[in-house]
């Protein structure tokens, strides 16, 4: 049986990587993203590091976690948000 980790920020390009090596490498990847679409030993799951809770069933089970996820959202029409280059 293949060991089950889990990767948040699964739809960011760091974590997408991640995401593709440890399936190449035969893990089950739990993957948290926004928005849901499914394939093979990938399981994506809804999270929001925002809501208490809300990666509990994305870890459940899992052997390991890789937390790339990240709570900024950049928007460059917003004066209150500094950009760092």
């Amino acid at each position: 049986m293949a060991k089950v980790v889990c990767v948040t920020g699964a739809s960011g390009y760091i974590a997408s990587w991640l995401v593709k090596l440890l399936l190449l490498r035969g893990y089950t990847v739990k993957a948290t993203v926004r928005n849901l679409r499914a394939e093979e030993r990938l399981h994506l799951c809804e999270a929001n590091l925002l809501e208490e809770g809300s990666f509990d069933s994305a870890v459940d089970g899992c052997e390991g976690v890789f937390h790339t996820a990240s709570p900024v959202s950049l928007s460059v029409s917003d004066p209150q948000v500094p950009l760092l280059v």
